[in-house]
Parts: structure tokens; C-alpha cells; sequence
């Protein structure tokens, strides 16, 4: 089942023994869109504490407007998890979008926080989530979040909004199709023309996500759907 990080993002987090915390963000590896960490912050409203949990801990999500996750771990075993400093996407490492993540002014004189052990393809779903999305000719819209496929815990879509360059309306873009990630910039590259990306199918995020509607987009863009490739 697809999944919307938006829906997902504060989402409760429940393990064997009770509640432990909610759900933060996501990391993903920007080369195969694979989600590595779900980010899971344990604290209170005094104290916030973030770890790193893999999300083959999850064996369930339920609920569509306030979503559970449903996590095989003890409490014990979620506060002992990977301290969520220990690995940093490069985004949260740049000043320009550490200062948009806490909605910072980015023109603010920051000095670096580049780690040089840092996975340089680590990324977090909720800097990229926002930035720009540039076409072959030109920007057309902003990011919106993405769409998880929650068996293999890969990102299928990016979730895109056209409405200051086009004609309004909410998009989806399949991850396949991204060719470029620049956090120095605050943009996703996609191989497509803006026309093209304009008169694309409407996706409307309030209703479930088809196989139907998924048919239609890549129908449209004339590729070969991913769950297609898997049977080959």
C-alpha cells in the first residue's frame, strides 16, 4: 500500500508494551529511493530525544486521518535505538536548508555544519519534501511530500503542486523520473518538459491512491510501470 509521508509525519508510534513516541521523518538513500530510517522522536514536550529506527520494525500501519504505526520492538528496545545524531542527511547538514527545516530565514549569515563522515546520499523527506521542482525547461511547482510503497519501504512518488506555474493543480511524479537532487539549491531535476508536467493526471490527496490512477499517470507518460518491471 502507498503511503503519504504527510499523513505519516507525527503519526503515533506504538510497540509491543505501549506508545513510544511518533513518527518524525524519513531518511532515504537519493539513489534508489529506498527509505533507511524511520526517525522517531521519543521525547516530551520538554525534552525532545530522535532515533533511528529501520522500518522493517513496522508491521502495520492503521488508520487513514490520524495513522497508527504498529512497530515489533519493545519501548526498551525503541529508546535504545541508533541515536538520530549519529547519521545525518547531507541536507540537515547544509546551512541553507538546516535553517529552512527549523523555518529560518536562509539568507542568515550560518556558518557551515558539514560533516565529512556524513553519507553524502542520505537524504530527509521533509527538506526535499519542499523544495522546487525544475524541468528540462524551466521551474514548474514545488514538492509536497512523497508517496511510500510500505512492502518494500521505497518512495514511488514525488507529491507536486503546479498551482503559481500552471494551471493549479496537485501532481504526481514518479521518483523514477528524478534524475537530480541539489540541496545547494532546493531543487529536484526532472527529465520532462513543463507542458508535459502541466497536463498531467490531477491527483487529488484527500482520496486513496489507485493502481487505476498510478495505470493512468504512467499511460500518460508513456513508461513502463514499475509494478511491471517487477514481473519481468
Amino acid at each position: 500500500m502507498l503511503q503519504s509521508t504527510k499523513a505519516l509525519e507525527g503519526a503515533r508510534i506504538h510497540a509491543i508494551d505501549g506508545d513510544i513516541g511518533h513518527v518524525e521523518q524519513f531518511y532515504f538513500d537519493d539513489r534508489n529511493w529506498r527509505i533507511n530510517y524511520v526517525v522517531t522522536n521519543i521525547g516530551n514536550w520538554l525534552h525532545g530525544k530522535l532515533v533511528l529506527m529501520s522500518p522493517e520494525a513496522i508491521t502495520s500501519i492503521k488508520g487513514d486521518h490520524e495513522p497508527i504505526v504498529n512497530v515489533a520492538l519493545t519501548q526498551d528496545q525503541v529508546r535504545r535505538s541508533l541515536d538520530a545524531q549519529t547519521h545525518r542527511p547531507v541536507s540537515l547538514q547544509q546551512p541553507h536548508d538546516y535553517y529552512l527545516y527549523l523555518g529560518l530565514p536562509h539568507y542568515l549569515n550560518f556558518t557551515s555544519l558539514s560533516d565529512p563522515h556524513s553519507d553524502p546520499h542520505l537524504q530527509s523527506t521533509k527538506i526535499v519534501g519542499r523544495y522546487h521542482i525544475m524541468a528540462v525547461d524551466g521551474e514548474i511547482g514545488h514538492l509536497e511530500g512523497f508517496m511510500i510503497d510500505d512492502e518494500t519501504w521505497t518512495i514511488r512518488y514525488a507529491a507536486a503542486d503546479t498551482r503559481n506555474w500552471w494551471h493549479g493543480k496537485k501532481i504526481l511524479l514518479a521518483t523514477e523520473w528524478i534524475y537530480w537532487l541539489s540541496w545547494a539549491e532546493s531543487n529536484v531535476y526532472v527529465g520532462l518538459r513543463r507542458d508535459r508536467i502541466g497536463h498531467s493526471p490531477e491527483f487529488h490527496p484527500e482520496h486513496p491512491l489507485t493502481r487505476d490512477f498510478e495505470a493512468e499517470l504512467y499511460n500518460y507518460y508513456q513508461r513502463t510501470p514499475y509494478w511491471s518491471k517487477k514481473c519481468a
